[in-house]
């Protein structure tokens, strides 16, 4: 699954000139809850702008609000992307093999192209690749292709999604902010799934 996200990088890079600097992260992509761009991974509490290996933002949306958002340094999310059962793996690498189209960004679902904002669109996850203040790439997930994926999901997988949210999102729950991962489709879209291959 990292193979390609090289790749994607690659081709980000690629796709500038020479002399053209990268767009900077977009307001979309900034922290809700501090509004301002993240500045700490999430998992490890690292400082994100000096990362070298770069780093992902996601963030997933209920209704048109955002429920859920996290950064990871690259290598936080390679070693949550490690912890991830072989057979969810494969059956991501082949799905996205065959579906999804890295290329489309944040606008439009990468899976069926569904317009973000589109009558019914309010269920949605949001993911760039980041390296210091600039994206490199981004990709966007719409709610019914998201249930798609996460039928791919193996109990280890998901039992490394509970972890990393019982570890990074402490305390208590209010009523019904933090249900059983079976409740909550949008918190389990938000797993950096499609990231290890774009």
């Amino acid at each position: 699954m990292q193979a390609v996200l090289g790749k994607a990088s690659a081709h980000a890079h690629h796709t500038l000139m020479a002399d053209e600097t990268p767009p900077p992260i977009p307001r979309d992509l900034h922290c809700e809850y501090e509004e301002r761009p993240f500045r700490h991974c999430t998992r490890c509490g690292e400082t994100l702008e000096d990362d070298k290996g770069g780093f992902q933002i996601s963030k997933a949306y209920k209704r048109g609000e955002c429920v859920m958002e996290y950064a990871l340094c690259d290598h936080c999310r390679i070693a949550m992307m490690e912890e991830f059962s072989q057979e969810s793996k494969k059956r991501l690498s082949e799905f996205q093999d065959e579906k999804v189209d890295l290329f489309r960004g944040f606008h439009h679902c990468s899976v069926c192209s569904v317009r973000r904002g589109d009558d019914g669109v309010d269920d949605f996850v949001i993911t760039g690749l980041c390296e210091g203040a600039h994206l490199m790439h981004s990709l966007m997930v719409c709610g019914k292709c998201g249930d798609s994926i996460q039928e791919l999901i193996s109990v280890k997988t998901r039992d490394t999604w509970r972890r990393f949210v019982d570890e990074n999102f402490p305390g208590p729950p209010g009523e019904g902010e933090y249900p059983e991962i079976e409740e909550a489709p949008a918190q389990i879209r938000a797993m950096p799934v499609l990231a290890g291959k774009f």
